[in-house]
């Protein structure tokens, strides 16, 4: 953000603006994880406890584009063929993907809201997602600083438990670096710092 506060809200407003009372009303509910809008037009939202469900509502290829347009001028970036993929946080601490042709048929992206609750290994027993000897380990290997890969694909759950790691983590006090391409991982520790590899 810029040091002009009433600029960065004009713009913030004209963006919420420019997604539509659909898309707004889907990233103020606390159900809703991810928009998306594919090449088809569909808006579909990814719900807790639901997964994926379509709308019923449909965005004109014209509308999906302005949108993506705009978010790329909100992070100074330009958006066109030659260009095709616009990655940005969204002021709300939203992660924004964008995609133009010709990488899709038509103009589509993905929001992605910030956790809302970050889940503690203990929570991944609670539910049953993992089981005690399992959090055992991950607990053990953190203490003993391994390295710990976490990965897999979209929307698995890779950031929630990196989160879940790093509150492990935090009660070691080490001094911690986080490094990442769009802010997306939460730690408690005393001794932090967050470093960006990109603008955006």
């Amino acid at each position: 953000m810029s040091s002009h506060p009433e600029a960065d809200h004009r713009r913030r407003v004209m963006l919420r603006t420019a997604l539509g009372p659909a898309i707004t009303e889907a990233l103020a509910d606390p159900s809703v994880i991810e928009v998306m809008v594919n090449p088809d037009g569909a808006l579909r939202l990814d719900r807790l406890g639901e997964g994926r469900v379509n709308t019923g509502v449909h965005l004109h290829p014209s509308e999906a584009e302005r949108i993506i347009r705009l978010v790329a001028s909100h992070v100074r970036v330009e958006a066109h063929a030659d260009n095709p993929i616009v990655s940005a946080e969204l002021p709300s601490g939203e992660r924004f993907e964008g995609l133009l042709p010709p990488v899709v048929l038509a103009p589509c992206f993905a929001i992605r809201k910030p956790a809302a609750k970050l889940y503690t290994l203990a929570d991944y027993v609670a539910d049953r997602i993992m089981l005690p000897l399992q959090v055992d380990v991950l607990k053990r290997a953190v203490r003993e600083r391994r390295n710990i890969l976490v990965a897999g694909g979209t929307s698995s759950g890779k950031t929630t438990l990196a989160n879940a790691l790093l509150a492990e983590v935090a009660e070691c006090d080490e001094r911690v670096i986080l490094i990442e391409d769009t802010r997306e991982l939460q730690c408690a520790a005393r001794d932090c710092v967050a470093l960006r590899t990109r603008r955006g």
